[in-house]
């Protein structure tokens, strides 16, 4: 056995594993580590300017890969370690693995309140924080088992579900000598996915040869299982229409003639009609939130639709709505399974065009109703022209390219004015809908994924909050196109709260004196840190300079003007409520 210190063997083991990059912020409590995975595993570090950048720079390079290796953090302890909270839980509710090295102080000083220990209650109980968020957080208490705890950890966050992992291991165990032998990885990490039992799917295809009008709903378990081909082959084997969710935008080319783009509270009409009056709903992957069905307006189960539920983590069947078939399934082996017994059953589906012909019907009428947005001519521009534009100049000119959404006003409208033809199509508004999630996004989804542009449509608060992580970006020589859709308010809580209360409070910014609605100048933010600029202030002046920002291959902050006057789009019951049903009182 070799001798070395803990530190070294966690790094030789990530090597080992084929650990591309890791994602950095310094301090006294990891230099152990960084040293450790900088010049004995010889992995390449990624320097940012805050903790929730690493967090949401590995969180994207993940989505670009979908397979192992996990992206790997090193942060230092206290408020080091404190400001990755919010971007492991959206980590952690997006299903995104990843292994969170944490430093922590001396354990020959725990329980005596030393700098940036949490101390107060017991010795350093730090990880009881993350235990909420994560699926395993864990704080090292040998040297001699150090490297076992990391592998663990990294099992944990890639087998079933996957979610990140927290291991905070103190300096003193990270910088003792100890002797061991790095395993090889596979045997330990590398393990294959739960198939789907056979009595369920006999059920399954039963149910749907029978239906009538049956609708398939998909989320990231597809993409997670990077069953893209499969649900391509089920949809067409069976003639079945497929709607996603926001985060799974592309898993099925929206291009496709059975895909219906997205199906939530902005998604498509049609989309939405077909969920309402579906008999089967065949849903993969997904766990039917509030955001993916209006609150739970779309479905009538079991009374209207049936439901056939496929997901990897069981606890998620069942969650919101009774199964007729409940199958617990990796999505690419479960598809693969209703393939596959659907072949060899015989089974034909009857009146198949009948279902498509009336979707295609309600197509065309919502598109005679809704597209005309998109050709809007405001000044300060519309975010349906924004979202189309953008759509059209990126299928022109790279349909590969990957594409970033952050939340805000402009989650209500990419849903269904963005066309996705490729899986790459990445947000933060599946379930936690972390503020500034795009910005250090470019940098994880240009990492992962180099040959193809990178483009991310960002509010402007939401860049205010994590904009510095671009010069990250500068520093390595990363291009990518960030648009900041520029308001000067938080846009998307203004109708809701008018609605409701018939007045708002803090969603706009403005000098006190004057009353004038002010942003910092988002131009002059971009160039101080290296990227070039423009600004738009007219519909006409976007595709212009978007095709120059894409063919330059450069670093790009696009200021958009942005509209505050006009109604967000959404599925008629939040148009009508101006927000999501929430029962803001007890009774309701």
């Amino acid at each position: 056995m070799e001798k070395m210190t803990a530190a070294q063997a966690i790094a030789r083991f990530l090597k080992k594993m084929g650990t591309e990059y890791y994602y950095l912020y310094n301090g006294h409590a990891n230099w152990g580590l960084l040293d450790a995975l900088e010049y004995e595993g010889k992995i390449k570090g990624i320097r940012t300017r805050h903790e929730c950048h690493a967090i949401h720079m590995a969180d994207n390079y993940w989505r670009m890969k979908r397979e192992l290796p996990i992206p790997v953090t090193c942060t230092t302890t206290g408020p080091g370690n404190y400001n990755t909270i919010p971007a492991i839980a959206e980590a952690f509710f997006d299903s995104i693995p990843m292994l969170c090295l944490m430093g922590a102080g001396p354990t020959k000083w725990f329980e005596r309140g030393g700098i940036q220990e949490t101390y107060r209650y017991g010795p350093d109980e730090f990880t009881s924080i993350f235990k909420p968020i994560t699926k395993k957080a864990v704080m090292v208490i040998r040297p001699d088992t150090a490297l076992n705890t990391v592998i663990q950890a990294y099992k944990v966050a890639v087998t079933g579900r996957p979610g990140p992992v927290v291991v905070h291991i103190p300096m003193d165990i990270q910088n003792t000598p100890i002797e061991c032998d790095i395993p090889e990885a596979g045997p330990w990490v590398d393990f294959h996915p739960p198939a789907p039992d056979p009595t369920g799917i006999s059920r399954a295809i039963e149910l749907i040869r029978d239906a009538q009008r049956p609708f398939c709903y998909v989320s990231t378990g597809i993409h997670n299982a990077q069953a893209w081909g499969e649900l391509k082959e089920f949809a067409e084997k069976m003639q079945i229409p497929v709607a996603t969710s926001f985060a799974a935008k592309g898993a099925l080319p929206e291009n496709h003639p059975l895909s219906l783009g997205v199906c939530d509270r902005a998604g498509t009409g049609y989309s939405v009609n077909a969920a309402a009056n579906c008999d089967l709903l065949i849903g993969i992957g997904t766990h039917f939130n509030d955001l993916n069905t209006a609150g739970w307006t779309f479905y009538d189960i079991p009374h209207k639709q049936k439901l056939i539920h496929i997901d990897i983590d069981p606890t998620e069947i069942g969650r919101n709505y009774p199964t007729e078939v409940g199958i617990q399934a990796d999505a690419r082996l479960g598809l693969k399974g209703l393939i596959e017994a659907w072949e060899k059953s015989g089974f034909k589906r009857k009146n198949a065009q009948n279902w498509l012909r009336q979707i295609a019907q309600w197509r065309k009428e919502w598109e005679d109703e809704f597209l005309p947005l998109t050709k809007s001519d405001l000044a300060p521009l519309h975010y349906a022209r924004i979202v189309a534009d953008t759509s059209e100049v990126i299928n022109e000119i790279d349909p590969q390219t990957t594409v970033v959404c952050d939340t805000g006003m402009v989650m209500n409208y990419a849903p269904a004015f963005f066309q996705s033809n490729n899986p790459y199509f990445t947000t933060c508004n599946g379930q936690f809908c972390q503020m500034g999630f795009s910005p250090p996004a470019v940098i994880g989804c240009k990492l992962g994924r180099p040959d193809h542009p990178v483009v991310a449509f960002c509010g402007d608060q939401s860049f205010i909050m994590t904009g510095m992580s671009l010069a990250t970006a500068t520093e390595y020589g990363l291009s990518g196109v960030v648009l900041v859709l520029n308001n000067r308010t938080v846009q998307a809580e203004v109708e809701g709260a008018r609605a409701k209360f018939e007045r708002t409070v803090g969603d706009q910014y403005r000098i006190e004196k004057t009353g004038e609605l002010w942003n910092p100048d988002i131009c002059l933010i971009g160039k101080a840190l290296g990227a070039e600029v423009a600004k738009i202030s007219r519909p006409a002046e976007l595709k212009p300079a978007l095709r120059e920002a894409l063919k330059s291959d450069k670093l790009y902050v696009l200021d958009v003007d942005t509209d505050i006057t006009q109604k967000r789009y959404s599925v008629p019951l939040i148009a009508k409520l101006g927000t999501m049903p929430f029962p803001y009182k007890w009774t309701e």
